[in-house]
């Protein structure tokens, strides 16, 4: 699998992600990332904020996504890469319940490493219902 990932480039490295996610492995895709690689996610969210470093999402993130985050109703709506950049607008559905929302992932490539992500929730409100986040982002 490895040198099918590096014979498709940047995007490939992005398409791993979301497949370890489908497999339920979503720990594995930490072999891909930099040990740089920088989180930026709405403050709202438990993951929120900017982290710099490997060590929060391979830690904090992959291992607990699963939990809010159903990638077994996962589909993409656009996947598209330019260069470093790679682009995954995705509809994934929200664990435990019938709502599905809408990701845009932002991610950097280089050197066959991931080495950001940069991410957008639209219409959250179901995702943060099912973290517990008394946040009503309607008013």
């Amino acid at each position: 699998m490895e040198k099918d990932i590096e014979s498709i480039g940047n995007k490939g490295i992005v398409y791993s992600y979301y497949q370890a996610g489908v497999e339920g492995c979503l720990p594995d895709f930490a072999v891909h990332l930099h040990p740089d690689f920088t989180t930026t996610a709405p403050n709202y969210l438990l993951w929120g904020g900017m982290h710099f470093g490997v060590a929060f999402f391979q830690y904090e993130v992959l291992p607990s996504l699963p939990d809010v985050l159903n990638f077994e109703r996962f589909n993409y709506e656009a996947f598209f890469a330019e260069g470093e950049h790679v682009v995954a607008l995705i509809n994934i559905g929200v664990t435990g319940t019938d709502a599905m929302i809408k990701i845009s992932a932002h991610w950097t490539v280089q050197n066959g490493k991931a080495t950001s992500i940069w991410v957008a929730y639209f219409e959250p409100q179901a995702l943060l219902d099912k973290l517990g986040i008394n946040h009503n982002l309607c008013r």
